[in-house]
């Protein structure tokens, strides 16, 4: 986080269950509900109690949005509800998996967890568009009046067991900032892709 690195997986093969497992407990989370998410929920999951650790989860947060995107939308949830009701001879609708079978399940499990009444959404792209995101990010803060935005990319391959997560936590601020003043992390990742929130400063970047 920030430019830190908060954690330490190295296990050869990676499987990704044992690996959301590992973070979870390192963190010392109790919130059973947890294990029934899809990987996609766990994996944003995760990223939100190390971006919000320390905030007051019970207060409700009326001026705060959640905002994510990927480009696979909730396909491991989606294949597995679909291996469930493919044969007639074997058919038995799993309402376990049914329930995440819409990507913007992760942004209310967010939301539950730290009373965020704002707006929540979720969008699914065509590919990694660090300007779209951008461009979402300022809007809802602009016009939807809110003065914190939880926003990222949160990404799960569920055929190559690979995950790719980029959240972080902005801010209002009164004045402008420039690129200089973005976590190095932010501009490591995409430098070469301008991404510049001009109005808003990130507070807290994870990837």
């Amino acid at each position: 986080m920030n430019g830190k690195n908060i954690f330490h997986y190295n296990p050869k093969p990676f499987v990704m269950n044992a690996f959301f497992s590992a973070i979870y407990t390192s963190l010392n989370i109790d919130y059973r509900k947890f294990y029934k998410m899809d990987a996609l929920s766990k994996l944003g999951f995760l990223a939100s109690e190390i971006l919000l650790a320390g905030s007051d989860r019970e207060q409700p947060k009326d001026n705060t949005s959640i905002v994510l995107f990927n480009k696979s939308s909730s396909l491991e949830a989606d294949t597995n509800y679909q291996q469930t009701i493919q044969h007639k001879d074997n058919f038995f609708p799993s309402p376990a998996d049914f329930v995440y079978t819409l990507p913007n399940i992760v942004t209310g499990e967010i939301a539950i967890r730290n009373k965020i009444h704002g707006e929540t959404a979720f969008y699914v792209l065509t590919d990694f568009s660090p300007e779209k995101i951008r461009t979402v990010v300022n809007d809802t803060m602009q016009y939807g009046r809110m003065t914190c935005a939880l926003a990222g990319w949160i990404e799960v391959d569920l055929f190559t067991n690979f995950i790719n997560c980029f959240m972080m936590l902005c801010t209002s601020k009164s004045s402008t900032i420039s690129h200089s003043h973005l976590p190095v992390g932010l501009k490591n990742i995409y430098a070469d892709k301008n991404l510049l929130f001009n109005e808003y400063a990130i507070d807290h970047l994870i990837n």
